[in-house]
Formats: C-alpha cells, sequence, structure tokens
C-alpha cells in the first residue's frame, strides 16, 4: 500500500493505492498448500496465508475455494507447450510433439493431478478441474482420428489411444517426482513412439 499528501487546497488529504494481487504468486500457493495438505486441508486460510493476502481478498478476487484451484490448475497447464501440437499430416512428427509435450510436465502437476483423482468422488466440485486435461486429451484425439481417417492408424477410440499413447508417459513422471530414489532411466521418446505405432499402425 502506498501513501500519499497533496499539497495546497488538498493538503493532509491521504490516498491509498490498493495492492496489486499477483496471480501466479496466489495460483503457487494454491498448488504448494494442495499438495502439502490435501484438498480437504487445504483452507482458504492456509492458501491466503502462503500467498500473503487476506483470506476476504482471496474469496472476492477468486470466488470458492473449488474454482480458485480450478483457475489455478488452469494456470499450471499453460506451462505445458502445446503451441506445436496440430495435424501436420506426419504422424510419427505429431505423435512427438504429444509425447514431447507431457514429458515435461512439472512437478507439480505430477503430484497434483493423482491427488484431485483421488479426493474427487468426496468432493465433486474438484471436476471442473478436470476440464483442463480433458480438453487436452480430447485436442489429441482429434488429431488421432484425422490418421485413423486416413487410414494410417487402426481404428478404435481416439481417447482411448491418446491414454494409450501417453500414459507410459504421465506415469514415468509420477514415480520419478514421488520417489527420485528410483533412479528410472530417461524415458526414449522415439522408442516409446516406435512401440505405439508397431501395434496401431493401419
Amino acid at each position: 500500500m502506498q501513501v500519499s499528501t497533496c499539497n495546497g487546497s488538498e493538503h493532509g488529504k491521504i490516498s491509498f493505492m490498493a495492492k496489486q494481487i499477483d496471480d501466479e504468486q496466489v495460483f503457487e500457493a494454491v498448488l504448494e498448500t494442495l499438495i502439502e495438505n490435501g484438498y480437504s486441508g487445504s483452507t482458504t486460510k492456509k492458501i491466503a496465508q502462503k500467498a500473503g493476502i487476506n483470506e476476504v481478498t482471496l474469496f472476492r478476487k477468486y470466488g470458492s475455494k473449488g474454482k480458485l484451484v480450478a483457475s489455478a490448475v488452469t494456470y499450471e497447464r499453460l506451462k505445458i507447450d502445446d503451441s506445436k501440437i496440430q495435424y501436420s499430416g506426419d504422424l510419427k512428427r505429431d505423435l512427438t510433439q504429444m509425447v514431447k509435450s507431457y514429458s515435461k510436465i512439472s512437478i507439480h502437476q505430477s503430484k497434483l493431478f493423482p491427488l484431485i483423482v483421488s479426493e474427487m468422488v468426496r468432493y465433486p466440485e474438484l471436476k471442473e478441474t478436470m476440464k483442463t486435461p480433458h480438453e487436452i486429451v480430447q485436442m489429441f484425439g482429434k488429431i488421432i482420428s484425422l490418421y485413423q481417417a486416413n487410414g494410417e492408424l487402426k481404428n478404435g477410440v481416439p481417447i482411448l489411444m491418446v491414454l494409450n499413447l501417453l500414459g507410459p508417459i504421465i506415469v514415468h513422471t509420477m514415480l520419478n517426482s514421488a520417489n527420485p530414489e528410483l533412479n528410472l532411466p530417461p524415458l526414449d521418446v522415439d522408442e516409446h513412439i516406435e512401440r505405439f505405432l508397431y501395434g496401431n499402425t493401419a
């Protein structure tokens, strides 16, 4: 907060400038609090304290805890660079881009999504947080369906094929972040793509 005084007829008058809220700081606080305490234990008071803002301000700007968590998940999703992921006509190239985008997911993401899925049954408001990953899978599924249509990939449910492609990547990242002592070797993207194509090429 900045305090300024004015001279002349305005002498002695104090004006206040509201403190700017840093969305990134708030969303990082949300994610860290969730990972440390789970959803039920992540009170808005704890989130506000970690973010360094007032709890009332948190509610006014972001709404309910469910909406705040959904916004934080969307923020985290933007860290995945999928700008290059689109149908190009080069099957191997497009599959590689999909895999590489998920092989670089952050530690937050690798810990966050399993936590959300495990608590979603008890807290239905968490379903909103899965909108973002669903959109990504659907986007990838549309690309898969185009390659099915041109005869390069076998027929099947596109979204299930996407899960078949990304599943090992996601599990590898989760295990690596959960227990670094496992010393898992880096996942060979090219080899993984070849295995996927071996089982799914038309």
